[in-house]
């Protein structure tokens, strides 16, 4: 059961939002957004297996950073269940490594050959990831992040959310974004570099990143509307889980 898609234009007329929804904050934190930022963009560094390799660990970095940032700090299994991926187990994921890293290569070559399509990639990869940084802070907020049992509820409700952004209006800003990095590719392999050695940033990708801020504000109705979302696809996730329970001990 997937969450009710969130809209641009807010909740509909006469539905009163969740307190909780409200209390997210909806500003363009660096704090919050640099890992999401740099995982989505690390598609485009001309660099085979590193970009994969930077992508993962600026995602699986995101949890505990933005915990940081709230003054909290996430244990090792809430931090292993929240990157976990759902629906994929041990043995499944061995088996198909091989696979994935022959459909690797040929997704890079062919990326490289029609480079339209390495844009495609990454503004999907960079809309997700923020979207992704989003729901994080939610449910470190939320509290919903305090104990493993609570972060598995969350990570399923957050999966379920994540598949209703892809048509996100934030993907225009994440278009934006990619196309100005893709015209400025060594600028960015020195910032994505720079930051990962010494957590600082470029003067070029400073200016970049104050213009994504001041265009964020105009998302604030989604992001609330994101929040929402999220807050009614825990609950549903919860009720389900804790069904199961009960059905399981009959």
């Amino acid at each position: 059961m997937n969450a009710t898609p969130p809209t641009s234009a807010g909740a509909a007329k006469g539905e009163a939002r969740p307190t909780a929804a409200r209390e997210i904050p909806t500003d363009f934190d660096w704090l919050i957004y640099a890992d999401a930022t740099f995982a989505g963009l690390a598609v485009l560094l001309p660099i085979p297996f590193v970009d994969s390799w930077l992508e993962g660990y600026f995602r699986r970095r995101m949890p505990q950073d933005i915990a940081r940032r709230r003054g909290r700090v996430l244990s090792r299994a809430v931090i292993r269940e929240v990157n976990r991926n759902r629906g994929e187990g041990f043995l499944r994921g061995c088996l198909l490594w091989p696979v994935e890293q022959v459909f690797y290569l040929v997704r890079n070559m062919y990326r490289t050959l029609i480079y339209f399509f390495t844009i495609v990639d990454a503004t999907d990869n960079l809309s997700y990831y923020w979207h992704r940084a989003f729901l994080l802070d939610a449910m470190i907020i939320r509290g919903h992040l305090d104990t493993t049992g609570s972060a598995a509820i969350a990570g399923e409700a957050m999966r379920r959310v994540l598949k209703t952004t892809e048509t996100s209006p934030v993907r225009n800003l994440a278009q934006e974004t990619i196309n100005f990095a893709s015209e400025h590719v060594r600028g960015l392999t020195r910032a994505v570099f720079r930051f990962l050695r010494r957590r600082e940033e470029t003067a070029e990708f400073k200016r970049r990143r104050q213009s994504i801020a001041s265009r964020w504000a105009e998302y604030h109705d989604y992001f609330v509307d994101l929040a929402a979302a999220y807050e009614r696809t825990f609950a549903t996730v919860k009720r389900e889980w804790e069904m199961a329970a009960m059905t399981a001990k009959r």
